[in-house]
């Protein structure tokens, strides 16, 4: 029954996907990030909603006779070269057939993903549609997992499985940083929805996102919520109140998480006890951080063999490109499980894919989004009428930090869900700018004679998130 739902709602949504292009991207967004049909167990779990939602939003995006501008800004220039970038190092692979069955599996389909959603999103209207749409799905997990962490007694982290499977968020710790990602997202929400309902369930969304991070028993996710915790706090208005309430989260948290999770949070402190050295005695060195080091080690022997064009997607992965790197100088060599492994650091992960080139646009996507949100706070600061943009840059922001700190542990150098905020960033931009006279309006046409009316004879107003 379940599989059914799911396929009829599905094939619900193509008629208006044709009518409004921008529904598309919604329910491409959707599909992305939730995975509904992994959320079954029948016959729906080997189809490809995706790419049926994929083909009637492009041909909806092609006939459309709305007007199609591009949102300029450098970050938005910065994605298109990394992309771009990538693709051709991905062609260059000196396992080709490898490094292509990835990028087409994941990079081009998020990069398509992304140029028409900076398309098409063009109003405040459609912007917040699609924060509340990765609200929602991002939503659905923190859930899921919270109320599965209370009921087994916080000790799910002993077992895997927390995102969708064969995601990118199905390991424990990049499902951790997803969760630390979506949690300021719900936080703007918490503070703009228009409706008490919909606060309530943002802000019941919050809780469960910091009660799924804890049932991962993922440290880097537990370092990544204290250090955005820290970054959060300069954002409010209220540093007393909300210190005190950070404050009272966290002895909750220690509280209610299980010993075995709370050494495996020291151990990751003890790595850095010595005074000398952190690796003064690499057989005392928990194995997982060991491995990781390791694993960065080789990382950066890969990347400086070939600096300009990198090795191909995922071929830090590769055994038959990676293998011939692992040296005997490296870090925990001598260690049973050390082998070709994951890069564990998104930095790394581009380095040795793209090589430096590719290293400094993923930087430069990164860092620009973070400077576009902090310019936008600024300007937008003290006007109403802007209230929600300041808020939601605020809060992007503090989103991107998250991913920027988390991702130096983990291989998530290509989830969309973090492309998502990045192109956030580059659409509030471009309204912020038209709010203040900077850009010209990219608007939708009017759907009818009658509301043209209207609008030309109560004059131009300034956008609001419900217009």
């Amino acid at each position: 029954m379940r599989d059914v739902v799911i396929l009829v709602g599905i094939l619900a949504l193509i008629p208006m996907i044709l009518r409004r292009p921008y529904v598309g991207v919604l329910a491409w967004t959707w599909i992305a990030l939730l995975n509904p049909h992994r959320e079954a167990f029948g016959f729906s779990t080997a189809l490809r909603p995706n790419l049926l939602i994929v083909l009637v939003t492009l041909i909806a995006f092609v006939v459309s006779s709305e007007k199609k501008t591009w949102p300029g800004g450098k970050v938005a220039l910065s994605f298109v070269a990394f992309i771009g970038w990538t693709t051709l190092t991905a062609v260059l692979a000196p396992d080709p057939e490898t490094s292509l069955q990835f990028y087409n599996d994941f990079v081009v389909k998020m990069a398509l993903h992304m140029v028409v959603l900076m398309i098409v999103i063009n109003t405040p209207h459609r912007l917040v549609s699609l924060v509340w749409t990765f609200a929602l799905s991002l939503g659905y997990h923190a859930v899921k997992i919270g109320l599965v962490t209370v009921y087994s007694g916080f000790v799910i982290g002993r077992y895997t499985g927390f995102g969708p499977a064969d995601t990118m968020i199905d390991d424990r710790n990049h499902f951790a940083i997803a969760m630390l990602m979506l949690a300021p997202i719900l936080f703007f929400l918490w503070k703009h929805a228009d409706h008490k309902i919909m606060r309530r369930l943002a802000l019941v969304g919050m809780g469960m996102c910091f009660l799924a991070v804890i049932g991962s028993f993922s440290r880097g996710g537990m370092v990544t919520m204290v250090a955005m915790g820290a970054f959060l706090w300069t954002k409010t208005n209220s540093k007393i109140a909300s210190g005190v309430a950070m404050g009272v989260i966290a002895l909750l948290a220690v509280s209610f998480a299980p010993q075995e999770y709370k050494d495996r949070i020291a151990t990751a402190f003890d790595q850095f006890a010595e005074e000398e050295s952190a690796y003064a005695d690499e057989n005392e060195l928990d194995e997982s951080f060991c491995l990781r080091v390791a694993n960065w080690q080789v990382g950066w022997d890969m990347a400086v063999d070939s600096p300009v064009l990198g090795h191909g997607l995922r071929s830090i992965q590769n055994h038959d490109v990676a293998t011939d790197f692992l040296s005997e100088h490296h870090v925990c060599a001598h260690k049973e499980k050390y082998r070709v492994r994951a890069a564990h650091n998104i930095y790394v992960e581009v380095m040795t894919d793209s090589g430096f080139p590719g290293l400094f646009l993923f930087v430069s996507i990164i860092v620009g989004s973070w400077i576009a949100c902090g310019r936008m706070a600024r300007k937008t600061r003290g006007r109403a009428d802007l209230l929600w943009a300041h808020d939601l840059a605020s809060m992007l922001q503090v989103s991107i930090t998250g991913y920027a700190m988390g991702g130096m542990l983990l291989s998530l150098a290509y989830y969309d869900g973090y492309f998502i905020l990045v192109c956030m960033t580059v659409v509030l931009h471009r309204i912020v700018r038209e709010a203040l006279g900077e850009a010209p309006p990219r608007r939708a046409p009017a759907r009818s004679t009658k509301r043209r009316r209207h609008a030309s004879e109560s004059g131009r107003r300034r956008p609001t998130p419900a217009e």
